[in-house]
Parts: C-alpha cells; structure tokens; sequence
C-alpha cells in the first residue's frame, strides 16, 4: 500500500511537471511537421554520475592543494577538461538534427497508434544513442551514422475514439560519457484519427432505417454463424480468408443485390456505444462486399461498397457526436 507522503509527492510532480509544460509550449508555441533543433530549445543537466564525478573531482583538488602535489593538479584538471568537452560534445548530438512527422495509420479504440516519424542527420559526424518517447512512455533508440537518415515508430496508447492530440515528444542523448543528460521538446500540431472499437454483433435488421431503403425485394442484414445447410454463395469468404472464421452473409427478402443505409437514430445507446455498434456493421458489410450507406447527424455517406468507402465511414463515426451529448 502507497504511503501518504508518497501519494502526495507523486501529486506534487505531477503538478510541477504540467506547469513546466504549459510553460514550454506558451515560450515555443507548435511545432510543424517538419523542423529542425535549433540551440536554443536544447536543455542540458548532469547526470547523477556526472554529479559524482563533479564531486570526485572537488575532493582531488582539496586533496591535490593540501599536498601540494603537481601530479594531483594535473590529473584533477584533466579529468575536469573532459567533463567539460563532454558538455559540448553531448549539446552537439542534438543540435541541427532533422524530425519529420510522418502521420500515424488509424487504428481502433483500444489498440496502439504507431506515429511514424523521420530522423535526418546532414552532419558530417554520427549521432549516437538517441532517444524518443512519449512522457512516461519507453524510450525507442533512433541514433544515427553521419549523413543518414532513419525511420522509425512510437508506439502510443489509445483508450476511445476520436480525433488523439499527439503528446509532447522527448528527444533525448546521455553520449558520449553519460555526465551530462540534453533533451529537447517537440509539440507537434496533429491529431491522428483513432476508430471506435466494433462492438458485438446487432440483431439483424436494428440499425436499418426502412425509409432511406433501396429499391429492390432484400437488404444486406449483417454476418452470422454459418449453418449446416446454408449455401456456399453466402458465405463470406473474404472474411474467413482474414480471420478463418466461418460467416454467412445474412439478407432479408428476394433480390441480393440491395444497399442496406444504417442509421445512427435507430440504434440505442450513448454517442460511444452507438458508434461501435455502427462499426461493427459497416465492417460486416465490408467483409460481405455489400453496398451500404450510413447516415449519422448532420451527414450522410455513400451509398458505395469497399475499403475505401469503409475507412470513410469509420473516420465519420470516430468524432460525430450525438445533438444530445456533451462535447469531448
């Protein structure tokens, strides 16, 4: 169990922590996609070993002018030279270095986003042991050889749909004798699209408005478990070539060739619920190469079939909000 004292020191870091943020994002504003670390937006400390070695090379001094011992002085000021070439050369490895931001692929509630980012380095000298992370994230080792560029992905955790603010990003370097610690601050302008998690499977027929219905005898009503008996030409191959999972392509009426509209009224639930509801059904007719046409407050897509017309839809039910509810 977590003391009191410790549950408010973490209370009091945090606090710290964020007004040191607000602070270097009011002094530095947003940062573009494409920029490059300049000087001034580097910060450097020591490190605890380079605190040591500072307090190392005090006592070699008290101990060299006690004596009086030339050798003592020379070593000590060696040693001292370089802890502060160190500084310069660990300052070094992030100035001039290049970042793209690269844009981050949409992916459900739930499931990390991978943000892809660029490094370039157009110095002649390598830089070593970079670091990239998110606050309070792992680290991802980006270091690169001279004249070289590299690509790489972070990781970040999403927890609900919608449109995800990038949190600031740490570049970091504790080369090349880890005294002394640099880091700079990227706030990148972007928000990645995170999709709502498809919920469970509706009753056939519950998000379908019968009044934006096709002309035709039968609708597209979702994906089933197949069925001893059920006909081959329903099964929805696609999906079973992705998942093995054996689906039949459920319809209701005649013609199989009609386009099914789901609408965002007629299912139940807050805006959230709704929306994994909806997307659990346009992937069903996606898996089934199906027409259908969604309609949701304020909008309305297709009718179409196909990923693309899938992805648009996804992206429509990540940030529409109910009238009703609050906004995000």
């Amino acid at each position: 169990m977590r003391s009191p004292w410790r549950s408010l020191h973490d209370r009091w870091r945090d606090c710290w922590r964020k007004r040191v943020q607000d602070w270097v994002l009011r002094r530095q504003g947003s940062d573009p996609p494409q920029l490059t670390l300049a000087s001034g937006r580097i910060y450097i400390l020591p490190t605890v070993p380079g605190l040591l070695y500072a307090a190392m090379l005090a006592t070699m001094l008290a101990g060299a002018m006690n004596y009086n011992n030339n050798l003592g002085f020379a070593l000590t000021f060696l040693l001292a030279g370089a802890g502060v070439a160190s500084i310069y050369h660990t300052h070094r490895i992030l100035v001039g270095l290049r970042i793209h931001y690269r844009g981050a692929e949409p992916v459900f509630a739930g499931d990390p986003l991978q943000v892809r980012f660029s490094l370039v380095n157009d110095s002649a000298e390598a830089r070593e042991e970079i670091y990239l992370d998110w606050t309070g994230s792992a680290a991802v080792p980006g270091g690169l050889p001279a004249r070289q560029s590299r690509s790489l992905c972070l990781p970040l955790a999403t927890s609900r749909r919608g449109s995800l603010p990038l949190p600031r990003l740490r570049l970091s370097t504790r080369a090349p004798l880890g005294l002394m610690r640099a880091w700079a601050w990227v706030h990148l302008d972007a928000r990645p699209l995170v999709y709502p998690r498809p919920g469970s499977r509706v009753p056939a027929g519950q998000a379908t408005d019968a009044s934006l219905r096709d002309r035709g005898d039968e609708e597209f009503a979702g994906l089933r478990a197949y069925q001893p008996g059920d006909s081959p030409r329903r099964v929805a191959w696609r999906h079973y070539a992705r998942s093995d999972e054996l689906l039949v392509q459920d319809y209701r009426g005649g013609s199989t060739e009609d386009c099914r509209w789901l609408d965002w009224e007629r299912v139940a639930g807050d805006a959230d619920t709704r929306a994994s509801r909806l997307a659990r059904l346009v992937i069903d007719a996606c898996e089934a190469d199906a027409a259908w046409g969604l309609r949701l407050p304020g909008t309305r897509l297709g009718p179409a079939r196909g990923r693309d017309h899938l992805h648009r839809c996804l992206a429509a039910l990540a940030t529409v909000e109910s009238p009703g509810d609050p906004q995000r």
